[in-house]
């Protein structure tokens, strides 16, 4: 089956604390809740894009240990293509998250296996039919690259999270069609304080002249601002008054961000639909296992200006 979507990044198995705050350095704490869920940014991006309906194929790497075989099988469960997921040396990547009262959340991350993903993993046919290609920033910056100038040359439309933030080469940026980084992300690549709606448009303004298509900064709860050709549109969030963990929202919005591009909306269309996706993610606890199903965020497409 051909697929709608190729996702090449991470995949981790999280490990979530939820705590009532952060300990203070050398201070033991005490957590209130463990939660053992499957993870990583390409995985997360993947579910959520299988779980609105679109063919996804999964491509990554996780460790020959049991965390790799329970995420494998998370995405099968979710119905995502894991025929390039490979096992490959002893760790699979894990996420330590720390979920904060408030919601919001801090994580480390353990590469693991995540790094050992090659040039030679990314053979021609995974871009045959033109699928949309989503990248991150948790696999090896020079393989993330490699692969942006392969799907450029199938003329395969690319969208990059630089999440976390690295530095991406001139040449990389400018094969990209769609840069989406949160304010922390897009800061580091601008060099620019990112903390107010206003800083957001000057940002997406001048990461827009670097990339071949557009750009979104999301802000969380003051909402996304868009860069296009003819300028700069802000977005409110959704909101949501019972916010559990944020874990993953920015990826259930690249989901969405997908859905939409595959289907042929616009993105003055998708972000609405995107916000949507994030704020019923952050209503339940963990990533993958938050993400919404296509019907339960439909209306928020019935409103669109193309379904009128």
């Amino acid at each position: 089956m051909k697929s709608d979507v190729v996702v090449i990044g991470s995949l981790n198995y999280d490990i979530l604390v939820q705590q009532d705050r952060l300990p203070e350095l050398g201070e033991t704490f005490t957590g209130n809740e463990l939660m053992l869920m499957p993870g990583g940014k390409g995985a997360n991006q993947a579910v959520q894009c299988s779980r609105l309906g679109l063919n996804v194929s999964m491509v990554g790497c996780v460790g020959n240990d049991i965390y790799g075989s329970e995420l494998i099988n998370s995405l099968r469960e979710n119905n995502v293509s894991v025929e390039n997921v490979n096992k490959r040396g002893t760790t699979t990547g894990i996420g330590i998250v720390q979920i904060l009262e408030s919601g919001d959340y801090c994580s480390t991350i353990i590469k693991g296996a995540n790094y050992l993903i090659s040039e030679d993993d990314i053979t021609e046919s995974l871009f045959e039919g033109q699928p949309l290609v989503i990248l991150q920033s948790e696999i090896p910056a020079p393989v993330v690259e490699y692969i942006i100038g392969v799907a450029s040359t199938h003329h395969c439309r690319i969208i990059l999270n630089n999440a976390p933030a690295r530095d991406v080469s001139a040449h990389a940026l400018s094969l990209v069609d769609y840069l989406v980084v949160n304010e922390t992300e897009a800061a580091f690549m601008s060099g620019a304080d990112v903390s107010s709606i206003d800083d957001a448009h000057s940002c997406a303004t001048g990461l827009h002249k670097r990339v071949k298509g557009q750009v979104i900064i999301t802000l969380g709860e003051k909402g996304a601002v868009l860069s296009q050709e003819h300028g700069t549109r802000h977005f409110p969030a959704v909101f949501c008054p019972d916010v559990v963990d944020t874990t993953g929202a920015g990826d259930s919005f690249i989901g969405g961000i997908a859905y939409c591009i595959v289907n042929g909306f616009s993105l003055t269309d998708a972000i609405p639909f995107a916000a949507e996706i994030s704020s019923c993610s952050i209503q339940k606890y963990g990533g993958q296992n938050s993400f919404p199903m296509l019907p339960d965020v439909s209306h928020a497409l019935k409103n669109s200006s193309l379904l009128d």
